[in-house]
Formats: C-alpha cells, sequence, structure tokens
C-alpha cells in the first residue's frame, strides 16, 4: 500500500510538471516580448504536504513545481511562509534559484511549524518573486492542534 501512495504522489507531481508550462503559456502577454521593464514571469505549485495536520514544532514536507515562462535566464527569489489562524505570517525557507529560459524545477522542501503558532487552520503558502514583485503563489492548508 505504501509503494502505492508513493507512486501516486510521484505521479501527482509529474502531473503538475508538465501542465506547468501550458498554465503559463496563457498567461503570458502577447507579442513578441512586450512588457519590458525587466521583470519576469514566473509560476509556483503545491502538489502536495506530507501532513494535513500538525502540532507546533512538528516538521512537514512540501513539494511543488516552479516554472521560469520566460525568455530569458532569470534569478527567483523561492519563500515559502506559514501564516496561522491569528494571521501571523512567518518565512520558513527563503532561496536565490536561477532558471534558465522555459526551465521548470521540481522543489522539495522541509520545515517546522513555528513555535507560538496559533491553533487552527493554518495556510503554508510558495511564492516566488523577482526581488521587487511578487509573481506567483500557491497555498495549501495545514491544521494546527
Amino acid at each position: 500500500m505504501r509503494n502505492y501512495v508513493m507512486k501516486s504522489f510521484l505521479a501527482l507531481a509529474c502531473l503538475a510538471l508538465v501542465s506547468m508550462p501550458l498554465s503559463a503559456q496563457k498567461g503570458k502577454s502577447g507579442g513578441n516580448g512586450s512588457g519590458g521593464g525587466g521583470g519576469g514571469c514566473a509560476t509556483a505549485g503545491i502538489t502536495g504536504l506530507s501532513r494535513t495536520t500538525a502540532s507546533v514544532g512538528d516538521g512537514f514536507a512540501l513539494s511543488g513545481g516552479l516554472s521560469n515562462c520566460s525568455s530569458q535566464k532569470k534569478r527567483y527569489l523561492v519563500e515559502l511562509t506559514f501564516t496561522s489562524a491569528c494571521g501571523v505570517e512567518t518565512t520558513l525557507v527563503s532561496n536565490v534559484m536561477q532558471f534558465s529560459p522555459f526551465e521548470n524545477k521540481l522543489l522539495s522542501m522541509v520545515s517546522a511549524v513555528p513555535a507560538g503558532t496559533c491553533l487552527g487552520a493554518g495556510t503554508v503558502t510558495l511564492k516566488v518573486s523577482d526581488g521587487s514583485s511578487l509573481l506567483s503563489s500557491a497555498s495549501a492548508p495545514l491544521l494546527i492542534q
């Protein structure tokens, strides 16, 4: 049974990676590189969390994908944040990642529920920015008990 769940999870991750460039293409501005300004074009997706409920201090893993929908090499700031039921946002992981034109990457991040987190429905968010503006984000619920 465990093998079946793992294969299903892997298949879902691969499906998300394959479908991401299509959704990114729909969001692109028309024309030949119009939009200027040196901004980026990226998409983020979460394919799963290792758990749906947790306690303060418990570890969890996130799997997902990132896509550079720009025709240029880009460096993006990738952040994993947790927002508690009280509305407090905590940055758990922050990394700068380099992308080739139209490159897709699978992502796996591990972190823990921050100390002092309120009980209730929290949100894990994967954010991609070009340093000055948010380009894409994806969220998943995590219930804190």
